[in-house]
């Protein structure tokens, strides 16, 4: 039997790796360094000084977690530690999470380090900026330190673990100031910011910008924007040629084929919701007839739900 956490874990998954994927490209991962963090020591930063790091840990319990997106600034010998949270409510955990995570990311970078090396006195390990990309609807309210973590911190003063994470909370920020720059991140966030797209006008909004400006995107820019939506936002509920027939489009300054794509997508979540209701129904025992009444199912669909509970 799948647990809620394992349900939850699976139905994040392609919101994860699109993100990642998104953050692979390192003139993206900038821009979300120089916009949307916004730190004084971003100004310097330059993709040539960017690499990004492909790692995975083993946690204390076992389990091999993929990295979230990390990148080294080679010229400040820093790592930038983005951790995606792409869910609906925050979790309380996540200084806890950072920590293992950081931790597992220099003991990595020192077992690495020849051992001559590691134990002289010059020898440092890198810095690591914490950041937290929270996507959800509710706000975000875990404590942003870790010291905060622990009981009675305030005891103890400089003499306890401490860091503090940034956090960059999308459905918080100024929807406003997303489009006052075209970048293949800017259209994504926007299209985020839409009440986690549950209309059809919801999504008509959200891709009227990027009709607008597409003019000024590359090929490859609009083709990463529209793989992303097709496999996040639309769950890849798409023919197998949305990506190639909506670049057309857009770049014709028309949006039909994505409305189309759209029209199917909410038809099929009203059509899993009606299944969903269907099945409690009929295991209270509500006749078929009443179950169609109620759930606009037809009577094959309600028979085969009905079948499959026996």
């Amino acid at each position: 039997m799948i647990d809620k956490e394992d349900k939850t874990a699976n139905s994040n998954t392609k919101h994860d790796e699109g993100y990642r994927k998104l953050f692979s490209s390192k003139e993206n991962f900038l821009h979300f360094l120089k916009k949307y963090i916004g730190e004084s020591w971003v100004k310097g930063i330059s993709e040539e000084d960017l690499e990004q790091v492909n790692a995975s840990f083993i946690t204390d319990d076992f389990q091999k977690r993929d990295s979230d997106v990390i990148y080294r600034l080679h010229s400040k010998n820093v790592y930038f530690y983005v951790l995606t949270e792409m869910q609906s409510t925050p979790d309380f955990s996540i200084p806890f999470r950072l920590l293992r995570y950081m931790t597992n990311l220099l003991a990595d970078e020192f077992k690495k380090t020849d051992k001559n090396i590691r134990v002289s006195k010059p020898f440092k390990l890198p810095a690591i900026v914490p950041i937290v990309f929270y996507n959800g609807e509710e706000e975000w309210s875990p404590v942003r330190s870790f010291k905060e973590y622990t009981t009675n911190y305030g005891d103890f003063g400089d003499n306890i673990i401490d860091f503090k994470y940034i956090l960059f909370d999308l459905k918080r920020y100024n929807k406003e100031d997303i489009l006052t720059t075209h970048k293949v991140l800017d259209f994504v966030f926007n299209t985020e910011t839409w009440s986690h797209l549950q209309s059809k006008e919801d999504f008509g909004n959200a891709q009227q910008a990027l009709v607008e400006y597409h003019r000024e995107l590359s090929d490859d820019e609009i083709i990463s924007y529209l793989t992303w939506y097709a496999n996040v936002p639309l769950k890849g509920r798409v023919d197998t040629n949305f990506v190639r027939d909506a670049f057309i489009a857009i770049r014709k300054g028309e949006v039909e084929i994505m409305t189309h794509a759209i029209d199917r997508l909410i038809e099929t979540r009203e059509n899993d919701r009606a299944m969903l209701i269907a099945r409690k129904l009929l295991k209270r025992g509500m006749p078929v007839e009443e179950v169609m009444e109620d759930t606009g199912l037809t009577r094959e669909e309600v028979e085969k739900l009905n079948l499959s509970k026996k």
